[in-house]
Parts: structure tokens; C-alpha cells; sequence
């Protein structure tokens, strides 16, 4: 089962958006890491082996400089982001079915309005 980590900069109306469809959905308030490095959540996302899904581009660098072996990062690169947008991304991204491969471990999703780019690191 897929596991999610919302950073502080996604609505909790999504996290809730997620767990009505059944995933397991964390905010990074309920770990108490509100206002924490990016690097920190980085690690607790790897900690816990959840998806973290988030706004903030800066992830896409921390990704690439990781040390840790099973990051997986959701950088949503919308126009508009509203709870309905948001959510209508990640249901586009869901109903994609690319989730569930296993081997996407080690992977940054850059989720924009007409791609979803794929970068892996080995």
C-alpha cells in the first residue's frame, strides 16, 4: 500500500482527499515538523518509507544530493494551486497507475498540468 507525506505547503482538505481513496496520508504536522529544513523531512520521509508529496521545487535538488536509498518525492509543478487542482493532479497521477511500480524507489515525480517527467537515481 502506497504511504503519503504532505509537506506544510498542501492543504490538509488533500490529505484527507487521499485517505478517503484508501492511501495512508501524513502531514508533516503530525510529525511535528512545521517549519523544518527540507532535509529534515526528507529524512523523516525516508524513515517512515512514505511518497512525499509537495509544492516546493527546492525537493528536486534534495533528491539529487540525498544519501538516502529510498526517497521518493511528488513535486507538483502546477499553475493553479488550489485544493481542486491539487487533488485533480493526483488523481490524474493515481489513475496513471504509476505509482504501483515498484521499482519507481529512488524516484522524483515532476507532476505538471500535461506531463509527469520521471528522473531515478541508481
Amino acid at each position: 500500500m502506497l504511504k503519503f507525506l504532505l509537506d506544510e505547503n498542501l492543504s490538509h482538505e488533500t490529505a484527507v482527499f487521499l485517505q478517503l481513496l484508501g492511501y495512508d496520508t501524513k502531514t508533516v504536522a503530525q510529525f511535528g515538523l512545521e517549519g523544518a529544513e527540507d532535509v529534515k523531512i526528507a529524512e523523516k520521509t525516508a524513515q517512515e518509507k512514505r511518497i512525499l508529496i509537495t509544492l516546493d521545487l527546492d525537493f528536486g535538488e534534495i533528491f539529487y544530493f540525498a544519501t538516502e536509498k529510498n526517497l521518493w518525492i511528488i513535486v507538483l509543478r502546477i499553475r493553479n494551486q488550489t485544493v481542486e487542482s491539487v487533488n485533480n493532479t493526483l488523481r490524474r497521477l493515481l489513475d496513471a497507475k504509476i505509482l504501483e511500480r515498484k521499482t519507481l524507489r529512488n524516484t522524483l515525480l515532476i507532476v505538471e498540468e500535461r506531463r509527469i517527467r520521471v528522473k531515478r537515481k541508481v
